[in-house]
């Protein structure tokens, strides 16, 4: 067996680790924030569309989701806002 020479790939140090996060703070709120827009503007097209047809089941089941799974979602990225701000 020969010896790895200067020219050859150390496979050990391709991907070297930093210290730091690699997605920093601006753009995790930027992510949030895009995630925040996405679901009002969902809730708010769902919304009008069950104000103006009421008897529609769909858009009434769809009312349904909105009560219970929105609240959670929106809480999950509100925590992106408001960190801890503790540093590991």
């Amino acid at each position: 067996m020969s010896t790895p020479s200067e020219q050859e790939v150390d496979l050990f140090n391709i991907f070297p680790r930093s210290p730091e996060p690699a997605i920093n703070e601006r753009d995790r709120l930027i992510f949030a924030k895009q995630i925040t827009l996405g679901l009002a503007l969902i809730s708010s097209v769902i919304m009008a569309g069950y104000a103006c047809y009421p008897d529609n089941q769909a858009l009434a089941a769809l009312i349904e989701i909105i009560k219970i799974g929105m609240l959670p979602m929106a809480t999950l990225v509100i925590s992106f806002y408001f960190t801890s701000g503790t540093k590991k």
